[in-house]
Parts: C-alpha cells; sequence; structure tokens
C-alpha cells in the first residue's frame, strides 16, 4: 500500500509497505514529484520480465535452428540452458548484475569444471545479447565485464585395449555397442544416437551423418572398420530403416560409461575419452593429416591434434 504525506520539512514523502517486503521510502520536494515517481514505480513493476527459461525456445528456435534443421550443439546448448536457468534461479534478465555473474562463476566451479563454467557464461553472454538486440528485453550484457575460468587444459587420457575390454565387462548390455562403436569409429555419443539403418552403408563402408547431426552443424561420411560393420550389420538386422538403433539418452550414456569405468578401475576416463583413443589409434597407424580429419570431422589442423596423443614407441617404425 502507497501513502503519500507532507513531512514537517515542508517536502514530500512517498511510503510504500509490502507484506514480506521491505518498505520504501522516496522523498522528493513536491506532491506532483512524489506521484510521478509512484506511477514510474508502478509502472515498473508491472513490466513483464524475461528469464534464461522463458527465453530458452524462442532463442533455440531461432538461433539454433536453421531452415528446419538443428545446428550442431543443439543438444548441448539445450542442456546448458537449463543449468544456466537453474542456478540462476528463475531471476530476471533485467534484474541480473554483476555481482549475480560472479557468484554463480563461483557456485559452478565448485561442482564442475572450469571449461564447462565458461562455457555456460559464455552462452549467457550470447543470450543477453540476443535478447537485447532481437526481443528489446531491458537487460545488458553484464557477463562481459566478468573474468571468466580459464579453458582447461585438453584432455589427454586415451583407453588402451585392456581398459576397454574391463570396462565393456561391467557395462550394460544397452550401453555396449554404443560404447565399442565409439571405440571403433570415434564418433560422437550424439552423432551414435542418432544412427538409423538407412544412414548406414555397409558396402562403401560409411555412415552418413547430416548437417543437423554434427557438432559443428556440418554433415561427414564416417569410414568404418571391419569390426564396425560386422557390429553394424548385426545392429541393422531386420530394424525398421528410419529407426535409431539405439534408445537412450545422452545423460544415460554417459553414466553407464562411467559406472562401468568406476567398477573396472579404470581412472581419469569418460566417455568421450573413447573417441580420443580412436582418433589416437588411427593416427598411430600412419594415416596421413586428411584422412585423419576425414575419421574425426574436424575441420583444422589445431583442434584434431587436441585429439590424437601419439607415443612415440608407436611410430617409431614409420620411420624406416
Amino acid at each position: 500500500m502507497a501513502t503519500i504525506r507532507k513531512l514537517p520539512s515542508g517536502k514530500w514523502n512517498v511510503l510504500i509497505r509490502v507484506k514480506g517486503e521491505p518498505t520504501k521510502s522516496v522523498t522528493r520536494e513536491t506532491r506532483l514529484e512524489c506521484e510521478q515517481w509512484l506511477a514510474d514505480f508502478e509502472g515498473d513493476k508491472n513490466k513483464p520480465t524475461h528469464t534464461v527459461d522463458t527465453l530458452n525456445t524462442p532463442y533455440m528456435s531461432e538461433i539454433m535452428i536453421r531452415a528446419g534443421k538443428k545446428r550442431g550443439g543443439y543438444e548441448a546448448t539445450y542442456h546448458r540452458l537449463l543449468t544456466i536457468s537453474r542456478t540462476l534461479n528463475g531471476k530476471p534478465l533485467e534484474a541480473l548484475t554483476k555481482e549475480d555473474v560472479i557468484a554463480y562463476r563461483n557456485e559452478r566451479i565448485n561442482h564442475v569444471s572450469g571449461s564447462t563454467v565458461r562455457l555456460e557464461l559464455q552462452l549467457l553472454s550470447r543470450l543477453l545479447r540476443w535478447a537485447a538486440d532481437e526481443k528489446g528485453v531491458e537487460c545488458t550484457d553484464v557477463v562481459a565485464g566478468v573474468k571468466l575460468p580459464e579453458p582447461g587444459k585438453p584432455r589427454d587420457a586415451i583407453v588402451e585395449p585392456l581398459q576397454l575390454q574391463m570396462i565393456l565387462s561391467f557395462a550394460s548390455e544397452k550401453s555396449k555397442p554404443i560404447i565399442e562403436l565409439a571405440y571403433e569409429t570415434a564418433m560422437r555419443r550424439n552423432e551414435i544416437l542418432a544412427i538409423t539403418p538407412a544412414m548406414v552403408d555397409l558396402n562403401k563402408r560409411i555412415i552418413r551423418l547430416t548437417d543437423d547431426m554434427t557438432k559443428n552443424g556440418e554433415g561427414r561420411n564416417v569410414p568404418l572398420s571391419t569390426k564396425a560393420c560386422e557390429m553394424l550389420k548385426q545392429l541393422c538386422d531386420g530394424r525398421d530403416k528410419h529407426a535409431r538403433l539405439f534408445n537412450l539418452t545422452p545423460y544415460a550414456v554417459t553414466q553407464a560409461f562411467r559406472r562401468a569405468a568406476r567398477l573396472a578401475k579404470v581412472y581419469g576416463v569418460c566417455f568421450h575419452s573413447l573417441r580420443h583413443s580412436a582418433i589416437t589409434r588411427a593416427a598411430e597407424k600412419g594415416l596421413s593429416t586428411v584422412q585423419l580429419m576425414a575419421v574425426s570431422g574436424h575441420k583444422t589442423i589445431t583442434m584434431l591434434s587436441r585429439y590424437s596423443h601419439i607415443k612415440a614407441e608407436n611410430v617409431a617404425h614409420l620411420l624406416d
């Protein structure tokens, strides 16, 4: 409830009392100024606010979908936005401050890597700029003034053949073929989960990935080893050509691998380590840079180099 009153000093005061909220008190020279302030205050109070949650759907449809197809990184972006929304606890973007972002950073760094926090805050920064420029939301990129965690060092852990067998011995029946395909093909988790029989060409020994299935948004043909072909032949046999081979969620695959590795006492590896392992093995076989990029789907040598961890003793014979 708002009350406008004249003070003994001759000035005018607005007093606002709302149950459960701090009392607001503003003093002005005239009653008219108090009435104007109150009108502005009530107007601001009734303005619609925007949160990460309310902007998630329009952002994903306008930014992460092109020509009706999901861009690379769609799933990762969607889940990052859910994490950001949950951590900010529904705070309106209009009221977001630099201090909120710092608190976010300091809280998240206790649970995930610095690289993960960095990716989340970079996404929040893009969302804020998009909301202001495209949706007219009265917010600013408060992330810009915050020091982000340093990007972590590239993972260099690979899964050795014996370690793979140990992990597979503890893996669930549903996750085993996914783990093996990742190790044989260097495909990403979400790429494997998208496979249908129609994408598999055993005569040419390739899997055809479309633009919306890859992280970088560019389709590619994945070359298949003899073992991968044998696995896919069994998996595709009798299946509807447009039905996915695997019905697990990305999160379920990650957790299944993590559990199996823990039970096998293989430490320091994650599901993505299988991709590193496959690329490293291909490099040690003597494949050229261009051939390795065909296997991995990387577009730059810099990115490819982060994924191959070659041991000198495994390539010494190539010098003879």
